[in-house]
């Protein structure tokens, strides 16, 4: 993991970000209840992850997935959420809290290339954090995440790597390790030099970014 400067969104975010916010806003308002004990759930477009944003991100990841920095050989890639959208899953445990963070679902700040079994099978709806855990809004900023955020933190305050095997120098390094997997044995071919970084599936993306 490195540090991304992610730039400015793009403009198809900035134009419908705040309309589509301000729709789930005024759901969750209107049904708090409902929606703090997920009997009530946000159904979200696929606005957060058309063409000119993966495009975007793919070019400031440099084609690399977000936290592993393995390329995307043989593996497809999502658009993450670093705060999850839906809900969040206490970890280890799983037990699951509602809402997610709804109100980030379309904003640039929160959204990431990553590959898609990192996201399926390790990440998930998983984002453990000290302090209180938020429930609406500008609560964010009591709580501090757990996960390495590449594009706000200095991954190298939190992690290093002695003879290319990973370690962790804080808590927060802990996490992020141990969660995104990042030195697991099957991401090892995708961060040789001797494959292809750009494979079939990425083809038409690739082509749009350089023409």
């Amino acid at each position: 993991m490195i540090s991304i400067n992610k730039g400015a969104a793009p403009q198809s975010l900035i134009e419908t970000s705040a309309e589509l916010n301000n729709v789930n806003n005024s759901l969750y308002n209107s049904n708090k209840a409902a929606f703090n004990n997920g009997s009530m759930t946000f159904t979200f477009t696929n606005d957060y992850k058309s063409d000119d944003i993966k495009n975007t991100l793919f070019t400031v990841q440099h084609g690399k997935c977000f936290c592993t920095e393995a390329f995307f050989v043989r593996d497809q890639f999502h658009v993450e959420h670093f705060r999850p959208k839906g809900r969040v899953d206490e970890y280890p445990d799983n037990t699951k809290s509602y809402p997610g963070y709804y109100w980030l679902a379309y904003e640039w700040s929160n959204l990431w290339l990553c590959k898609s079994v990192t996201n399926t099978s390790d990440k998930k709806c998983y984002f453990p954090t000290t302090g209180r855990r938020k429930r609406h809004h500008l609560d964010t900023y009591l709580e501090t995440p757990m996960l390495i955020d590449p594009s706000i933190d200095d991954p190298r305050e939190h992690i290093r790597f002695k003879n290319e095997e990973i370690y962790a120098i804080t808590d927060r390094g802990k996490s992020t390790i141990a969660i995104l997997k990042l030195r697991a044995s099957d991401l090892d071919d995708a961060y040789s030099g001797d494959v292809d970084p750009f494979p079939a599936i990425l083809t038409p993306l690739i082509l749009v970014i350089w023409g």
